[in-house]
């Protein structure tokens, strides 16, 4: 009876030490991937006009499952001309930002309680919608974007420092990203320059790489909403990840 008591109480304690929580650590890019992308109303003839925008995106990152979270804040400009026909929108565009990763507790001696480390992004994005235009209401019921996202900077370097430090943290170190989004989104128009858009997108990645034997999902999914007035656009977009890697994001587009 005692060795039987002994024997559970062993497993016991290899179960609990092998399935603990865990930290997970990705490209800083992930979970804010999505860009908000401005598209000019149809009237009478095809148009194809240009925007800039800017934006502040405010991420969380679950760590140890949900013991607590590492943050990020990351700012951006992009660029992007859209075509706007009777029954389609087309856009492309590209972009730039700068991130800052913070670390909540430290971790060995690679990581000090708070550190930060920053991380810089250039991307690429193309898309197409099929758009049933009305006169109150564009509905862009269904379209397809495709984005590329590399990133690089001190952030990418600690990422490869913690994979030589420790081969058990789950790690994917994923510097280029090459996603897709599938959306539907409906404007709906006050005005001729005025409107409010909804929109609704889930994605994945297209290139995705396994580290250190971890094969986790790496979809992600999100909502955007923008009021158009006039030549200004004020948009908010939130986007969630696996790993409950999550972001918002506020900007504001002009069209040029």
């Amino acid at each position: 009876m005692k060795l039987l008591i002994k024997q559970c109480l062993f497993l016991s304690f290899i179960y609990l030490t092998s399935c603990g929580p865990q930290r997970v650590y990705t490209t800083g890019t992930y979970g804010s991937i999505k860009s908000y992308t401005e598209k000019q109303h149809y009237v009478d003839q095809k148009t194809s006009k240009t925007y800039i925008s800017a934006d502040v995106s405010f991420g969380k990152h679950m760590q140890e499952e949900g013991a607590f979270d590492d943050t990020k804040t990351i700012v951006s400009i992009n660029v992007h001309r859209n075509s706007t026909g009777k029954f389609y929108n087309y856009y492309f565009g590209l972009g730039a930002s700068a991130g800052n990763y913070k670390f909540k507790r430290g971790y060995l001696d690679v990581i000090s309680d708070g550190e930060t480390k920053n991380f810089y992004t250039l991307n690429l994005k193309t898309g197409i919608n099929y758009t049933y235009t009305r006169p109150k209401i564009d509905y862009r019921f269904v379209g397809v974007e495709i984005a590329y996202n590399n990133e690089f900077g001190p952030y990418q370097d600690k990422l490869s420092d913690l994979m030589n430090a420790d081969n058990d943290l789950i790690i994917v170190n994923q510097n280029s990203l090459l996603t897709y989004n599938i959306y539907s989104e409906y404007a709906f128009k006050f005005s001729h320059d005025r409107a409010f858009t909804l929109g609704f997108y889930f994605g994945d990645l297209m290139n995705k790489k396994n580290e250190n034997d971890y094969s986790g999902t790496s979809g992600y999914t999100g909502f955007s909403l923008g009021l158009r007035i006039r030549n200004h656009t004020f948009q908010l977009t939130f986007e969630g990840g696996e790993n409950d890697i999550r972001s918002t994001k506020f900007g504001l587009t002009y069209q040029l």
